[in-house]
């Protein structure tokens, strides 16, 4: 768990990244920031490729794509939704190329705090303080559907491996899971005493695992709206959850996840 190296650049606190291995077999970490820029990192030359300028407000959500990875999308405090393009960097350039953005939208009436990618690439689902979840059509950001129901901001959104739906976490304290198609909600999950900050699908679709301000992280049935387990060894909000960490609960209790 030693540090292997440290990526500096931002001028302000880093508030999100996303990683992936791109088409031509980079290793790329995108991170964006209070500093309201976006980065692009190679991890391998272990330096900034790529600098991304525009967003009036601070970078909060950053999401590669799934299958080409040949852009990325950011969302901001300024409440604007961006997607930029990787064309722009070399491998072997000096100095950080300029990003540019391909497409730009004012997505919400509050600050944007979650964003997430189809896996065919075709969509963008982006999460608000205004308590709304909307859907974009990539990569023009065409809007396809406003997502409403929560009672307040929505931390988290994710779309299903496999159906077309997209889960949200809110402050709320609810979870809920929303048909792409109409923009019904098809689920209503309760259980959490405080606002929940994340919500991710497992086990293709059928599960998904919550955390939250309360501290707990549970694990839950999607056909059955059932609470399957619940693990309360964080003394403090849980800010992530996945899979992983999920793991690392079920088999080795004293194992906490390191942020």
């Amino acid at each position: 768990m030693s540090c292997s190296y440290v990526l500096a650049g931002h001028t302000e606190i880093v508030l999100c990244l996303d990683t992936c291995v791109s088409s031509s077999g980079r290793k790329l970490i995108v991170s964006g920031s209070k500093d309201s820029s976006v980065r692009l990192w190679d991890c391998d030359r272990r330096c900034c490729i790529g600098v991304g300028i525009g967003h009036m407000g601070a970078v909060a959500a950053v999401a590669f794509s799934k299958r080409e990875r040949k852009f990325f999308v950011s969302g901001s405090s300024d409440r604007t939704l961006k997607v930029w393009s990787l064309d722009d960097t070399s491998d072997g350039a000096e100095e950080p190329a300029s990003l540019k953005a391909k497409a730009v939208v004012a997505a919400h009436d509050k600050d944007i705090n979650s964003i997430a990618i189809s896996p065919n690439d075709g969509l963008v689902c982006s999460g608000s303080q205004d308590r709304t979840a909307c859907v974009w059509k990539l990569p023009d950001l065409v809007s396809v559907v406003v997502l409403r129901g929560h009672k307040r901001g929505i931390w988290s959104v994710e779309f299903s491996p496999v159906d077309k739906c997209v889960i949200t976490a809110s402050g709320d304290k609810t979870v809920k899971i929303w048909s792409i198609p109409d923009g019904s909600c098809l689920r209503t999950f309760e259980g959490h005493t405080s606002s929940v900050l994340r919500a991710s699908f497992l086990t293709r679709g059928t599960q998904f695992v919550s955390c939250g301000a309360d501290g707990l992280v549970k694990l839950w049935a999607v056909r059955t709206n059932e609470c399957i387990a619940t693990y309360d060894q964080h003394e403090d909000k849980v800010l992530n959850s996945s899979w992983f960490l999920l793991l690392s609960c079920c088999f080795n209790k004293t194992v906490m996840c390191c942020w």
